[in-house]
């Protein structure tokens, strides 16, 4: 299909980027899902401290690409193998995929998942497949001109700045259709780093104490997950009053 999304073709110009424009609003076409996988329809997506850092170069990822990786949807489509979902569900996007069979996906650290990390490194979806791209015209001295596809890369497994998205069902996970998109959203990074961050790093029990710096939405999530926790004294430290 056609839609619209987000791309990032050149990493590093100067801010303010209102007036740079790293990001340029294109048609492109999205493959249907191959096996294993499925296409979402966008309904809200976040914008978060590791898109900039794609733009400013802070964490350089292989362009043209489409970034956004916090987002949530609901399925449009499902491909050969996926039969745990639906067309009509409700996922959020998981910005690591987990393919469930490595070393760290077996022994409990899904977030460290060896063949997601390198699917992530190189732009792709797991299994290094890329369903993203755009028709140019290629010319040729023995051949009239003829349609060629250029692909682009995906941010995170996600590339979540768009109308749409065709991911993996390993970038995935299933949410209640009552729970709002815009909320939704959220757990797709901004909750599970920062509740992840106090559940399952610091181990926060009751009767703690916890002081949280910085409050964006890592912050405040991780403030809720301390107070969850049932610690005795939260601290909220940021250099914005409010």
């Amino acid at each position: 299909m056609k839609m619209r999304a987000a791309v990032l073709r050149e990493i590093g110009l100067p801010a303010p980027y209102a007036q740079s424009r790293p990001l340029s609003v294109e048609t492109v076409e999205l493959a249907a899902p191959g096996p294993g996988e499925l296409t979402l329809k966008i309904r809200a997506a976040g914008l978060c401290h590791s898109d900039l850092s794609a733009i400013n170069g802070d964490r350089p990822w292989p362009v043209p690409i489409v970034i956004g990786h916090e987002a949530a949807g609901e399925v449009v489509e499902v491909g050969a193998g996926v039969n745990d979902l639906a067309v009509g569900d409700s996922v959020v996007l998981v910005f690591r995929p987990m393919c469930g069979a490595c070393l760290d996906c077996a022994s409990g650290r899904p977030a460290l998942c060896g063949p997601g990390g390198v699917s992530n490194a190189a732009g792709s979806l797991l299994g290094g497949y890329r369903r993203l791209g755009f028709p140019v015209r290629g010319q040729s001295a023995e051949a009239p001109p003829a349609e060629e596809f250029s692909v682009l890369n995906h941010h995170m497994g996600c590339a979540a700045f768009a109308e749409y998205a065709t991911v993996s069902r390993r970038s995935v996970v299933k949410v209640d259709r009552e729970l709002a998109f815009v909320e939704a959203a959220l757990f797709g990074c901004a909750v599970m780093t920062g509740a992840g961050a106090v559940f399952n790093t610091a181990r926060v029990e009751a009767g703690a104490r916890v002081a949280v710096v910085g409050l964006g939405g890592v912050g405040f999530s991780s403030l809720m997950a301390a107070v969850a926790s049932g610690a005795r004294d939260v601290v909220a430290v940021d250099l914005v009053p409010a």
